[in-house]
């Protein structure tokens, strides 16, 4: 798609240190302010972008979705709306979602020119925040999912994600046609589940790629909030529409 723009950052390439090395993007960590304008400037210079034309969003690990519909940047300083995900069809204006184990998930409508940034922890998984955010591609651009493709991004795997059986349970019992006869034991993949919601709502296989890699098990590539115990950086997930 020559006219789509879309990214997942890795934690290298930044001026960040210690637990914060080197490409730390997100702005509600204990790195300096500083260091993380820096790294953004520098991971948004790699789309030809500049800090006023990223949107991104106060993620509160729930399923509402923000349509960005104008291209005016919100003043400098303000709060960011709570939200997990944005949907837009303005070219030029990237929509950014920050991670550090949770889903990152793109979607794009290739008929209508609309793209979706999904942040889809356990809570907004567990949800269907995905459901949401195509349903709203489908309310206000009139998108078919049938349409539509999807990037799943590195995510903490089923290897490192161990949980309490209850959480498991809830997923059996909200989802159980995405499950075998039995719920798994103590563990969730859920970027496979994500994926598997998406067949669900209408993306076909062949249009859903999965990458398929544990932020957890690689400690050099990316951060992870589970395996270094909240005291870590963010990855970004980014995606933007050419301007013509």
């Amino acid at each position: 798609m020559p006219w789509l723009t879309q990214g997942f950052s890795t934690r290298t390439g930044g001026c960040s240190t210690g637990p914060y090395a080197t490409l730390n993007l997100g702005l509600a960590t204990g790195d300096l302010p500083s260091r993380v304008a820096a790294n953004r400037e520098r991971f948004f210079s790699v789309f030809g972008l500049t800090p006023e034309k990223v949107r991104g969003v106060k993620q509160v690990h729930g399923r509402k979705v923000l349509v960005i519909r104008e291209k005016e940047a919100a003043p400098a300083g303000a709060e960011l709306a709570e939200a997990d995900g944005l949907v837009t069809a303005l070219p030029g204006v990237a929509l950014t979602t920050v991670h550090a184990d949770c889903v990152p998930v793109i979607i794009v409508d290739p008929v209508h020119r609309v793209v979706a940034a999904v942040h889809a922890g356990w809570r907004g998984t567990l949800a269907g925040i995905v459901f949401n955010a195509l349903e709203t591609m489908g309310a206000e651009y009139q998108t078919d999912p049938a349409d539509c493709w999807a990037a799943i991004g590195p995510a903490i795997g089923e290897c490192c994600y161990r949980v309490p059986q209850e959480r498991v349970d809830l997923f059996y019992s909200r989802w159980p046609d995405l499950f075998g006869p039995e719920p798994p034991a103590g563990r969730l993949d859920l970027a496979g589940i994500n994926r598997d919601l998406l067949r669900k709502a209408g993306l076909s296989k062949g249009n859903i790629d999965l990458a398929g890699v544990c932020t957890s098990c690689r400690r050099e590539e990316f951060f992870s909030y589970r395996r270094d115990q909240g005291e870590t950086g963010r990855m970004l997930s980014l995606a933007v529409l050419k301007e013509r």
